[in-house]
């Protein structure tokens, strides 16, 4: 098989996964991923001392804007697995080490903790997509 043809096939398999991963990122960020009385993204960044989660949304906005880029124009080179890479790992740090909380860190909620696993996921699945570039 010609290296273009493959590497067409491999990005057309991985856009299939990056479509519902977008779908549930966009859900994650319409519920509350903090234990308390946090509420959602949208609600967190509404408060004056709302910037991280005002930063937090701008990531999950490009996370989603890259993997609907993923989706709807296959990869066939590094750029798109490397964006949504970026912006899973920034997000996955900012779950755990939870800016703008104070001294109090609470808990992730159930939804909190899909959101981190969804990012490693994520994560995950565009360094196989390198890999698998690499390869051909």
């Amino acid at each position: 098989m010609e290296p273009h043809v493959a590497k067409e096939r491999i990005a057309a398999g991985y856009a299939r996964l990056y479509g519902p991963l977008a779908v549930v990122c966009v859900v994650i960020a319409f519920q509350p991923i903090l234990e308390g009385t946090y509420g959602t993204l949208w609600e967190t960044a509404a408060r004056p001392a709302g910037g991280p989660a005002a930063l937090g949304l701008m990531m999950m906005f490009g996370l989603v804007v890259a993997l609907a880029w993923a989706t709807l124009r296959p990869a066939t080179t590094a750029g798109p697995p490397v964006v949504i890479a970026i912006f899973t790992v920034l997000i996955a740090v900012m779950l755990i080490t939870k800016p703008g909380t104070g001294s109090d860190h609470p808990g992730l909620t159930s939804f909190g903790n899909a959101g981190l696993a969804l990012t490693l996921c994520g994560l995950g699945l565009t360094i196989g997509h390198l890999v698998q570039l690499r390869r051909v």
